[in-house]
């Protein structure tokens, strides 16, 4: 038998645990990005969210499990931005340049966190095989799109795996170089050229119209 209002209270403390869990993980991500992946401390964290130590221990078991949220986190945010576009209004070239442009956008925004990933990476080796994991989940979507497109009579192409491999590898690498190394200055015409490169690297390599 329910009872009036438990649906109620329990919804409320589902609610406010989801927001400090929340507060949690935007407090770590910037200790994070502050301190480094060496000397970011769980304390730091509790008084940047203002909540204490064990609070954290409530939500995450370890300080490793922390930051593989805030890393899963932004991951989600940029897969999320990179999906192919669906929408059937528009033409393959138009839906890879909105593809591109996404992905990159998100990439910069995020530079600071890929910085980090990339030092968690070669310095823990679980966290190597999950940034690998990633980038095979990344790879795998693009190839299933690849192999879409070349059902529906698109494109033509023998592999759709290496394609995709070697599509997705040549946007991350410009991306790396140009926000996380700083080759290129942070501006959107910086933003634009690559998105630029991108498409033509794209729609080249699969045969389809640059204009």
């Amino acid at each position: 038998m329910s009872h009036p209002g438990h649906g109620t209270g329990t919804g409320a403390r589902e609610v406010r645990a989801a927001r400090r869990r929340s507060d949690i993980l935007a407090a770590a991500r910037a200790v994070f990005l502050r301190d480094g992946y060496h000397d970011a401390k769980l304390t730091g964290v509790a008084a940047e969210a203002g909540c204490s130590v064990g609070t954290l221990y409530t939500y995450f078991a370890d300080r490793d499990a922390l930051l593989a949220a805030v890393l899963t986190e932004v991951e989600e945010e940029m897969r999320t931005a990179g999906r192919p576009d669906r929408d059937t209004t528009r033409t393959p070239a138009d839906q890879i340049r909105a593809t591109n442009r996404a992905y990159l956008a998100s990439y910069r925004k995020n530079r600071d966190i890929m910085a980090l990933m990339e030092q968690v990476a070669q310095a823990d080796e679980n966290f190597g095989r999950q940034r690998l994991l990633r980038a095979d989940g990344f790879i795998d979507r693009n190839a299933r799109a690849l192999e879409r497109l070349a059902e529906a009579g698109e494109i033509t192409i023998t592999d759709a795996e290496l394609t995709a491999m070697a599509l997705s590898a040549a946007v991350s690498r410009m991306a790396y170089i140009t926000w996380v190394d700083g080759r290129y200055p942070d501006t959107d015409e910086t933003l634009d050229r690559l998105c630029a490169t991108a498409d033509r690297i794209w729609l080249g390599t699969l045969g389809l119209p640059l204009d």
